[in-house]
């Protein structure tokens, strides 16, 4: 196994040897790939654990595209984490998410702090959409590697057309009643998960972020919020896998890459002082409360996101942490 605590700081690469290092990653992940494993998402597979072989190679590889400065600040809040989960409360992580490196990335930094954390890694559950398992092998060959439960977002839901046909009408119901027995299987799996001392992580984005578009957060996110006893904040600054349309056409970049992990949330103590900012929003007039409460919430979270990037902290919009 890499000692990636032990390897020495990357040097910069050029183009040629970053192509190469990247084609012997995937090459070396071929090898242990197995094609069609759990690829087609169902209700009894929506929990797919992580498939280590040759995970220690991916966060070698990563640990190569990480530029000196890179690092996780905030351990003491981790800390709090795993003294949370010992008391048996249910733990979120709402993260950033920039681009398809993310986890490994986070992984790679985390394992350098050393052996406390490797118990806040071996917990982790990433709430991933479907697309990520079924668009193509190509990309769940890198994505298994960590622990995911699985979901059909409601913006993978077909819209129903102006004129829809009966045709349409039954493939939009098909598609419906499967897209329900997974996601009701997915929390199912999920009570049981979190009651058994996993941390989920979800993104509130709901996919990367993308600079040529709106990137309005998931509404979804502040029902997840509900249904964990605290939840932590995880910014992120960089991005080894700058987005492209097509996630296959995407090349790994070296940078610097910092995460913050920010102090932990009682989730009812925060959503009740988010209704009380939103009411009185909603009496004043003012446009940011424009929009349901559940779309409120998380287009806070993501200021608090943008405020954790910027200073270390949450700012006003928070409630005082546990």
């Amino acid at each position: 196994m890499p000692d990636r605590r032990a390897s020495a700081p990357p040097k910069r690469l050029t183009s040629d040897e970053l192509n190469l290092l990247t084609l012997d990653i995937v090459q070396k992940l071929m090898r242990v790939y197995e094609p069609g494993r759990d690829r087609v998402v169902t209700q009894d597979n929506v929990y797919q654990p992580a498939v280590t072989a040759g995970r220690d190679e991916l966060e070698e590889f990563q640990s190569r595209l990480l530029l000196p400065g890179s690092r996780v600040e905030g351990l003491p809040h981790l800390d709090a984490c795993l003294e949370l989960l010992g008391q048996g409360r249910t733990v979120l992580f709402l993260a950033d998410h920039r681009g398809n490196l993310d986890v490994p990335a986070f992984s790679a930094l985390l394992r350098r702090e050393g052996a406390p954390y490797e118990q806040i890694l071996e917990r982790l559950i990433y709430i991933a959409g479907r697309k990520l398992n079924e668009s193509s092998d190509f990309i769940k060959m890198f994505t298994e590697k960590y622990a995911r439960l699985v979901i059909v977002p409601k913006r993978d839901f077909p819209k129903r057309p102006p004129e829809e046909t009966p045709e349409q009408t039954a493939a939009r119901a098909v598609f419906e009643e499967e897209a329900a027995r997974i996601n009701r299987a997915a929390f199912r799996n999920l009570v049981r998960l979190k009651k058994a001392g996993h941390i989920f992580v979800l993104f509130p984005l709901g996919g990367r972020w993308k600079p040529d578009q709106d990137n309005i957060p998931v509404a979804e996110t502040t029902s997840y919020i509900r249904s964990f006893d605290a939840a932590f904040l995880v910014s992120m600054e960089g991005n080894t896998l700058p987005v492209r349309e097509r996630m296959e056409e995407e090349r790994p970049i070296q940078e610097r890459v910092l995460f913050r992990v920010g102090p932990p949330l009682e989730s009812k103590a925060f959503l009740a002082a988010q209704r009380a900012r939103y009411d009185l929003l909603q009496q004043q007039g003012s446009a940011e409360a424009r929009v349901e409460f559940d779309q409120f919430v998380v287009n806070q979270v993501m200021l608090m996101l943008a405020n954790l990037r910027a200073t270390g902290g949450y700012g006003e919009i928070a409630t005082p942490a546990l």
